[in-house]
């Protein structure tokens, strides 16, 4: 049986909110260089330097939490990679942990397995992908890029069977998806193994709605991630309504494929003052 880690991401949310989480990994790693046909997960371990300098550009920018280079990749790219899985997790692993130096806490990212897999083949998938993260010490196991509850359920299902690390589970925003849906569906899963449950915010609207207070409401703050994913032409109105409507003591922001390092610093300027 897994021991229990020591790690415990709550207590450090309840003493040094907020934290700021970094986020387009695959966008950084490109405009350093790295070829568009090759999946970003690869360069851990033929381009290992350019993984660590995309981490270290967010952390210098003051990010607190770093999600590992471990995107699975779809289609023909998937062939490339599968027979080296554990070798890339590994690597994704020990390249944060390396660079973090204990700066930042590191979270093993794992996301949804080829859509045309039988459900018995992903529950593998996600499993082996848990095990190896949890046998390199990741201080957490992310879940994302999950748009059905019923995969992440899956998903959660093979990591609470081989690991008692805390596990954040981010279900991505589906059109026409209700807040009672929403809400219903995130409180299932946490009731399902899920340490923390995550929500993109994509426009004003969604941050001027009831949705936002009533997951609030529902969850807690310290177990609500908030997934900011910019559009650069909505950003200045983004951020006005995030100061206004996102509560001062939110705990945990990270961001999608276009929230760069240097949006570190609006997020945390937005909590300043408060």
């Amino acid at each position: 049986m897994f021991e229990k880690p020591d790690f415990n991401l709550i207590q450090i949310l309840e003493e040094r909110i907020p934290l700021i989480g970094d986020g387009g990994v695959g966008t950084l790693l490109r405009s350093f260089g790295l070829e568009e046909r090759f999946p970003a997960i690869q360069a851990n371990l033929e381009q290992p330097e350019l993984v660590k300098r995309m981490h270290q550009a967010y952390l210098r920018k003051g990010t607190r939490l770093i999600r590992t280079n471990s995107i699975l990749p779809k289609g023909e790219q998937w062939s490339s990679i599968e027979n080296r899985l554990e070798a890339l997790i590994n690597s994704a692993s020990a390249l944060a942990r390396e660079v973090s130096n204990n700066r930042a806490v590191v979270a093993g990212r794992i996301t949804g397995a080829p859509e045309e897999w039988s459900a018995e083949a992903k529950y593998q998938l996600y499993g082996e992908q848990a095990v190896y993260f949890s046998d390199t010490k990741v201080d957490l196991i992310w879940l994302e890029q999950f748009t059905s509850c019923e995969e992440m359920l899956l998903a959660l299902r093979a990591v609470r069977q081989v690991s008692a690390v805390q596990t954040v589970a981010h279900l991505s925003l589906e059109p026409g998806r209700t807040s009672l849906d929403l809400t219903e569906e995130l409180k299932h899963l946490m009731n399902s193994g899920a340490t923390f449950v995550g929500v993109m915010i994509d426009s004003p609207e969604f941050l001027q709605e009831t949705l936002l207070q009533e997951l609030i409401d529902e969850l807690g703050i310290l177990s609500l991630v908030l997934d900011l994913v910019l559009d650069q032409e909505k950003f200045p109105d983004l951020k006005e309504v995030f100061r206004k409507n996102i509560p001062s003591e939110t705990a945990l922001i990270c961001g999608g494929q276009n929230f760069l390092p240097d949006h570190i610093h609006d997020l945390s300027f937005m909590h300043e003052g408060r």
